[in-house]
């Protein structure tokens, strides 16, 4: 009868247990993976084989591409996201930050 309790003992320490990691699992993985991972990119560099593919530089005025039109900037791009410091985020090029000046020829109007 005493194995029989230590067995059950045991067995609710590692249910709780299991409960508790599945309930914490989610949380520690939002926390270590989403905010530092936005705050650690680093902005696209022009020299960058990505970014020459696709003409990018960090100043639309200095675009020269044939798609270049007036006024297309990273910032009225529909794949740019917006940040308070001038840079964000592109679609095209996930992991890194664009200058909001910036231009590529794959820049898409948003709406």
């Amino acid at each position: 009868m005493n194995e029989t309790w230590k067995f059950r003992s045991s067995r609710r320490r590692f249910l709780r247990s299991l409960a508790l990691a599945a309930t914490v699992a989610p949380l520690a993985a939002i926390t270590v993976h989403s905010r530092p991972a936005r705050a650690d990119r680093e902005p696209l560099d022009e020299a960058d084989d990505a970014a020459r593919a696709v003409a990018y530089v960090h100043d639309a005025a200095e675009a020269d591409d044939p798609a270049y039109e007036e006024g297309q900037t990273c910032g009225n791009c529909a794949l740019y996201s917006h940040r308070a410091d001038g840079w964000g985020g592109c679609a095209a090029f996930p992991g890194r930050l664009v200058s909001e000046d910036g231009w590529c020829n794959i820049w898409v109007a948003a709406d």
